[in-house]
């Protein structure tokens, strides 16, 4: 997925994105380590196209992402639909960028990502916009009662037949315990 800096002065580009989650880096490590299973390819368009000083990649990206839930660990099917709007500008041969200096905030509040030579490679933004849009805590539904501390069933599907768990005597008083406003 690079870019081709000559070729976009003169025209914008549209960009088909048809990957493996395998083909990111990052995101095989995430499926590596067992916390999302990508079960459909990446899939979306972008537009990349010269805007003065700075090239603007736009568009959206989709998959189906499998996590586990927060409470049960029972697997969780979701759409995830990433918008993703991309500003990279070039750097000098100082290493600074080369945006106009009217503007009055300053690159990093811009939000410009810096690039250097006659391509950019799309493919860590991507992933990092897709790592950005994963589910921080993924639920099979509000009501999830979890597992048991004590067996470790299901809760949804049974009820065990364990005590309640004995809280620490000394931490009771806390029960009790109110802050003032």
């Amino acid at each position: 997925m690079l870019i081709q800096i000559d070729k976009l002065k003169r025209r914008p580009r549209q960009i088909a994105i048809d990957e493996q989650a395998a083909d990111f880096t990052v995101l095989h490590d995430r499926v590596e380590e067992g916390t999302f299973l990508f079960k459909d390819k990446i899939h979306g368009t972008l537009e990349a196209a010269w805007a003065g000083d700075i090239i603007e990649v736009s568009g959206h990206l989709a998959t189906t992402v499998t996590s586990p839930c927060g409470r049960c660990l029972m697997p969780v099917t979701e759409q995830l639909d990433v918008p993703v709007l991309l500003c990279y500008a070039g750097l000098d041969d100082g290493g600074e960028l080369t945006v106009a200096e009217d503007v009055e905030l300053t690159n990093e509040e811009l939000g410009l990502i810096p690039y250097s030579g006659p391509e950019i490679d799309l493919r860590p933004d991507l992933a990092q916009e897709i790592i950005m849009a994963l589910p921080q805590q993924t639920l099979c539904k509000e009501t999830c009662k979890g597992l048991c501390p004590v067996c470790g069933c299901n809760l949804n599907q049974e009820r065990c037949k364990c005590a309640p768990p004995v809280f620490h005597a000394g931490l009771a008083a806390l029960k009790n315990f109110k802050t003032e406003k």
